[in-house]
Formats: C-alpha cells, sequence, structure tokens
C-alpha cells in the first residue's frame, strides 16, 4: 500500500498542532461556522489528494 508523503506530514503537522487546532475551534465567542470550515479544509484536501487517481488504481 503506498501512503503519499504529502498526506503523511500534513498529517504529522496537524497531530503536532492539534491542541492549537482546537482551542482555536471551541474558543469562547467565536463564529458558529467554526468547526465546519476546519471540516471544509480537511474535505478539500482528501479530494485534492484523490483526485489525481485514476479509476482502476487500487
Amino acid at each position: 500500500m503506498y501512503i503519499n508523503r504529502a498526506l503523511l506530514l500534513i498529517v504529522g503537522i496537524a497531530f503536532i498542532f492539534m491542541p492549537t487546532i482546537e482551542e482555536w475551534v471551541v474558543s469562547g465567542g467565536s463564529a458558529w461556522y467554526r468547526p465546519y470550515q476546519l471540516w471544509m479544509l480537511i474535505v478539500i484536501a482528501a479530494y485534492w489528494n484523490q483526485r489525481a487517481r485514476y479509476p482502476d488504481e487500487l
């Protein structure tokens, strides 16, 4: 199984900065859509990672 190096780097960076990201998302007085921005970023990153793959590639 091939693991994309860029994806592995992004996961590692997200793991390192997770406490800061969590504090940013749940901070008091923040906009209601802030958690949805994080999920939108994750969906866009997943699409960008998969866009170059061919349907017959496993």
